[in-house]
């Protein structure tokens, strides 16, 4: 509310900044322009992570399947529908013939053997995906162990050290037939699997035109093949999807031209898509309400609620796939190399049960959000036995602390709670911060830092608790659970539980679906009650458009849009 009480004050600053906006730059206005949730941090498939890099990563690239824009089920891309074996363990891909890259070349079957053996090569956060493939994680391994084993010879620099061999690529189950038919074969049966490459870190890419960015000195020491980051901006990023990246304008937009090459181009009715920058929401509400763009992809509860308390039909709310949380570093030691306190679980139940997320939802978000004690949203997968985390309790949380050896906070050491800047994150960590300050006795710090480092310290755990969240990428339990695994490099607590690792792998070869989320229940429980993680509410998505302008607009859950069929009559 008090943010809303600046706006006159602010607004003439604003709309001039949204005046000079509107009118920059030399190109005309594009047929969609939108918002963003924040700045673009990777188009780069094999590191895309975050929502709004998916999001114009579906835009760009394809799949061998990709999403359905009414449903955004799994359906056939750049390939024909596959074959699938009586034990649905092989799966065999036809690429489509008329399937092309922004440059005109044929989409081939070698262009996704790349990308993929790229993916096992320089692992990123999904790379554990590609583990269903038969052959693929023992694979990650060994090129593994043989980069460090030369990077370990070439240091040395004798001339007579032996270089081990390099791994070779015939044991996994990414197998091109010829140009245009790529045979995979899986461990074992894998339901959701044309979910998972319908997603962009199993999009293609094209290698004859990242081989100007290799980085020779690391490939000189270690024989890894790295690409300089420069390959993802234009012109020298080639595409497969509907559109092609034609300008980006670094923290101001990003201009998206429909492909000439594209498959399926003719059904694409929004030739060019503006990704606008602006990090504050209040900003960005100012240059939609001054008709700058046509779509804000997010904004504040404060004032969605607001909007919504005065009548705006263009506020759309609706729930959302995923889960706001604070995760604790579960590691012994902190970067710093002190002792870390949340490595003991009774402290992080401790701080788990001192929350009263009531007030947050109700004075910040402000959405009508679900508080949970749960990761996985309740309602988010049919028949699914959702387990009870922690609730508040206030006295249990005492008592917590004073068996770790903090009682009424005393001892306990200098902590910062890290958030990053954008957001409602700020208003957030305050609340929580009172809160755990007037059950605990402890006072934390405050760090709020720009997203892209923010980032960087999560998943190099360079925290000792900060604020997340997780949207689920395919319609499986597992795109929740696969999150907390020991091997998964999105696990950013650091959290390891051979338990929850087997209860995940068992309920991968479950074919009994009842079982398997009964599995999917017990390894969450188990999440849970350690608590690396502190769920504090369900999401609720948030659009602003014109309805009256904007037409094929969807509102799922899972937040992503098709973008190349929705139409701007303006």
């Amino acid at each position: 509310m008090a943010r809303l009480l600046l706006i006159p004050a602010a607004m003439l600053v604003l709309l001039i900044g949204a005046l000079v906006w509107s009118g920059g730059g030399t190109q005309s206005r594009a047929d969609l322009t939108f918002i963003n949730r924040g700045e673009i941090g990777t188009l780069d498939p094999n590191r895309m992570a975050w929502m709004q890099d998916i999001r114009v990563g579906y835009c760009i690239f394809e799949g061998l399947y990709t999403l359905d824009p009414a449903t955004l089920n799994a359906v056939p891309g750049a390939s024909e529908p596959a074959e699938i074996s009586a034990d649905k363990t092989v799966y065999t891909f036809r690429i489509r013939p008329n399937a092309r890259w922004s440059n005109g070349d044929p989409v081939t079957t070698a262009d996704f053997v790349f990308a993929w053996k790229r993916m096992l090569q320089e692992p990123g956060d999904y790379t554990s995906l590609l583990y269903y493939i038969k052959g693929a994680r023992e694979y990650m391994k060994a090129f593994a162990e043989w980069g460090k084993a030369r990077s370990e010879a070439t240091a040395k620099a004798d001339p007579s050290a032996a270089i081990p061999a390099e791994p070779g690529f015939a044991g996994v189950g990414i197998e091109p037939l010829d140009s245009r038919t790529l045979r995979v074969t899986l461990n074992h049966p894998v339901g959701f699997f044309l979910d998972i490459i319908a997603f962009p870190c199993c999009f293609p890419l094209h290698e004859k035109s990242m081989q100007p960015f290799i980085d020779k000195d690391v490939r000189k020491a270690t024989g890894k093949i790295v690409y300089d980051k420069r390959f993802t901006l234009p012109p020298n990023l080639l595409t497969n999807g509907a559109y092609e990246l034609t300008s980006w304008d670094f923290k101001r937009r990003i201009r998206l031209t429909a492909s000439q090459y594209w498959w399926n181009k003719d059904a694409v009715k929004t030739k060019s898509i503006d990704v606008v920058s602006a990090d504050d929401y209040l900003w960005a509400l100012t240059i939609y309400d001054t008709g700058g763009v046509d779509w804000l992809t997010d904004m504040s509860g404060e004032l969605a609620a607001d909007l919504l308390k005065k009548g705006r039909k263009d506020v759309h709310v609706y729930p959302g796939f995923g889960t706001y949380f604070y995760t604790f570093n579960c590691k012994e030691k902190l970067a710093d190399g002190r002792k870390n306190p949340f490595a003991d679980v009774r402290v992080r139940q401790a701080f788990s049960m001192a929350v009263n997320k009531q007030v947050i939802v109700d004075n910040v978000t402000r959405l009508g959000e679900p508080i949970t004690t749960q990761y996985i949203p309740p309602y988010a997968f049919e028949k699914y036995p959702s387990p009870k985390g922690l609730g508040y309790n206030v006295e249990r949380a005492k008592q917590l602390m004073a068996e770790a050896g903090y009682p009424g906070g005393k001892g306990f050491p200098d902590i910062t709670l890290l958030f990053n800047s954008e957001g409602q994150h700020g208003p957030i960590a305050q609340i929580v911060r009172r809160q755990w300050q007037e059950a605990l006795g402890v006072d934390l710090r405050l760090e709020s830092i720009e997203i892209n480092t923010f980032r960087q310290r999560l998943h190099n755990k360079e925290y000792a608790v900060a604020r997340a969240s997780w949207y689920g990428d395919y319609n499986d339990p597992s795109t929740f659970t696969d999150k907390y695994k020991s091997e998964s490099d999105n696990n950013d607590s650091a959290w390891i539980n051979p338990e929850y690792d087997a209860l995940c792998a068992k309920a991968d070869r479950e074919r009994d679906d009842g079982e398997r989320l009964k599995l999917f229940a017990q390894a969450e429980k188990l999440l849970l009650e350690e608590a690396p993680i502190l769920p504090m509410y369900h999401y609720m998505n948030v659009y602003l458009y014109r309805p009256e302008q904007v037409h094929g607009m969807m509102h799922h859950s899972r937040n992503h849009q098709v973008m190349w069929p929705i139409e701007v009559k303006r």
